[in-house]
């Protein structure tokens, strides 16, 4: 990473930059591992606005321009609350593309799946049991839960009946549909 200083106006000291090149450091030590790429670079400009001094701090991280300019009577003083910011900002990006980029974060289909695995366990033993899947009881009308049979190309549907209240299951048997009951 390179810095690259101007300034305007004034003549910028000796001290003035190893001043500015210190405490960019806690700035190079906030961009992490992104202050090892050779094409990111931090542009320093200073000048003088009549008994101010202005800098402005550049630099382009992850497809964003990071600028901060402060002013201040002072060069030191504005070199301070420039770099504070600056380091602020940069850690603003940081955290931002951080937590964007996770690769830890779960998509919502990972946690559905997650939570509708079966309750039982298929094993090598259990012949019998081909598959298990986990649904969502629907709370529907008697018509409804028909339609949705229908729609799913089931022979059977199990339900809450949203007139009884009670657990009911339909089913087609010959062309004719079936309704079970259940008693708890």
């Amino acid at each position: 990473m390179e810095v690259r200083t101007f300034a305007r106006g004034f003549e910028l000291s000796d001290a003035m930059k190893s001043y500015l090149d210190e405490k960019l450091e806690k700035v190079k030590r906030a961009l992490g591992n992104f202050a090892e790429r050779d094409d990111l670079n931090i542009e320093a400009r200073f000048d003088k606005d009549g008994p101010f001094y202005v800098l402005r701090l550049q630099t382009y991280l992850n497809g964003k321009d990071i600028v901060v300019q402060e002013k201040a009577n002072d060069v030191y003083g504005t070199i301070d609350v420039a770099c504070d910011n600056f380091e602020k900002s940069i850690k603003r990006e940081r955290e931002y593309y951080k937590s964007y980029h996770k690769s830890s974060v779960r998509s919502a289909a990972e946690v559905m799946a997650e939570k509708l695995l079966p309750k039982h366990i298929i094993g090598e033993e259990d012949d019998k049991i081909d598959s298990a899947k986990r649904v969502f009881l629907a709370n529907v009308t008697l018509e409804e839960a028909i339609e949705q049979m229908e729609v799913m190309d089931h022979t059977f549907f199990v339900f809450r009946n949203m007139d009884t209240g009670e657990l009911n299951m339909i089913y087609k048997k010959n062309g004719k549909y079936g309704l079970i009951e259940f008693q708890e």
